[in-house]
């Protein structure tokens, strides 16, 4: 299926915005705009976007919709005599991708300004180094092109505390149907919380419903802790950005691979996804034929692990759109793949009635 521009258009503006885990507002301020429409906006001091459908009845079980806001980042540490950036993450890095990427570092004034991370040329590495390349966070430095402490607090306005986040800019390859972009993890899900909304407007359900754009989950699932606090749902669907696995695992080990639809995890390190509603939601889609995907992972962790676990506890699935190499500065994802989940994300409001619920 061809993607409708403006779809595109918000899923490259919510991609494209810088928002490191605790600065989410440029986010924010995309997904205001596309949710405005669609119901009643609040928002708390985490950052948490809440959409409250405007069909709402308030009187039938609710249903949370979580995609997270943030993105894995960086923050200024402290500036060096020579101008240069220590900096420590926000989130988990691989710090084998991190050397020469380029960087956009937030400076005092709200601007955005390009630099490079950087370590020692391989031209004054001793033999000992060059044997043994691998390196530390701690050994790398961002170059926004200072010469001194001076010239960059000066001149350049930088200032500890400040978010940094990946130079990637969204692009579209039409032709192969692939998205390349940074913060799909979990900007993608946002996009299809937002379209799923869109597509039911005006369609009257047989739940409530509230969507949460969260917060801070790269660094703990601080923002859903406040958020399941608000909402109190009976019921959740957690929407993510997920590693897909075709491009290393074994032919009969991968469970998450690009143009096969949206994985439902059984289980990861933080939770065990409610097996009744895993079950209803995979039979679901194969009745209206969606084509999704179903894993047991051995890794990895987000904000359903929260949702289930608070307050008297409410049933949650997880439908991660495949993204090839989150948690770096490039991923790749697929229409195909956003479309699909889409798809299920709409069935499922359509069918959660308050006895389907009661069954899990």
């Amino acid at each position: 299926m061809k993607i409708e521009k403006d779809v595109l258009k918000m899923i490259q503006e919510l991609s494209d915005a810088p928002g490191a885990s605790g600065f989410e507002d440029e986010v924010v301020n995309v997904a205001r705009t596309y949710a405005a429409p669609l119901g009643e906006l609040k928002e708390d001091f985490m950052r948490n976007l809440y959409i409250y459908r405007k069909e709402n009845s308030g009187n039938k079980p609710v249903v949370m919709l979580d995609a997270h806001s943030d993105e894995i980042g960086f923050m200024v540490h402290s500036i060096k005599p020579t101008g240069c950036i220590r900096f420590i993450p926000l989130g988990g890095w691989s710090k084998n991708a991190l050397v020469s990427d380029k960087v956009l570092v937030r400076n005092a004034k709200g601007e955005y300004i390009p630099g490079i991370i950087a370590s020692k040329p391989v031209h004054f590495m001793t033999a000992a180094e060059k044997a043994n390349p691998s390196m530390e966070i701690s050994d790398m430095v961002i170059d926004i092109g200072a010469v001194s402490y001076e010239d960059a607090v000066e001149n350049f306005h930088i200032r500890i505390g400040e978010p940094i986040v990946p130079a990637t800019k969204f692009e579209y390859d039409e032709a192969h149907d692939l998205m390349f972009g940074k913060a799909f993890d979990c900007r993608i899900g946002c996009a299809v919380m937002l379209e799923a909304l869109r597509r039911l407007e005006g369609k009257e359900l047989p739940c409530d419903v509230v969507a949460v754009l969260s917060s801070q989950e790269e660094i703990g699932d601080r923002g859903c802790k406040i958020a399941v606090n608000n909402v109190k749902p009976n019921i959740a669907i957690v929407l993510e950005g997920c590693p897909a696995d075709d491009t290393f695992a074994v032919g009969y080990a991968i469970q998450t691979a690009m143009k096969k639809g949206p994985m439902f995890r059984h289980i990861d390190v933080s939770a065990i996804c409610a097996p009744r509603y895993q079950r209803w939601t995979l039979d679901l889609a194969a009745e209206k034929g969606i084509p999704v995907q179903e894993s047991v992972r051995e890794g990895g962790g987000n904000n359903a692990s929260v949702i289930q676990t608070s307050l008297l506890g409410a049933p949650a699935v997880v439908a991660g759109v495949p993204v090839r190499y989150i948690h770096s500065a490039n991923g790749i994802t697929t229409n195909f793949d956003f479309e699909a989940t889409v798809q299920i994300v709409v069935a499922m409001l359509e069918n959660l009635t308050p006895e389907v619920i009661a069954s899990f």
